[in-house]
């Protein structure tokens, strides 16, 4: 049987903490290079995340797998955001790295 119509020869993408501390230090410097239009990065400011977090990593990503990682993180910093920063009953356990809620939760 032949190859599967529509299939990707895209690498399954696997993020560790490690990879997402490398990703966010160099969306971090693309950043504060002024290479964000709004929301997103400017075309040269995806090409030089791509270079460099296969550089720092091995992992191969195109701009879409790293575009995908940087929306999800998006949405889960606001979530943390919204959680520990307003009055929830919830508070951030800096030892234990997680957020504590009271027994009523």
């Amino acid at each position: 049987m032949g190859k599967n119509v529509g299939s990707s020869s895209k690498a399954p993408v696997t993020w560790n903490n490690h990879n997402i501390s490398i990703f966010c230090d160099l969306c971090i410097k693309e950043v504060d290079a002024g290479r964000r239009l709004g929301t997103h990065f400017k075309k040269e400011g995806w090409e030089n995340l791509r270079v460099n977090f296969s550089k720092e990593t091995g992992n191969n990503h195109d701009k879409g797998q790293l575009k995908n990682k940087w929306d999800a993180l998006k949405i889960e910093w606001k979530l943390w955001k919204e959680l520990v920063g307003k009055e929830t009953g919830l508070g951030w356990n800096s030892s234990k790295g997680t957020v504590d809620a009271s027994d009523e939760w």
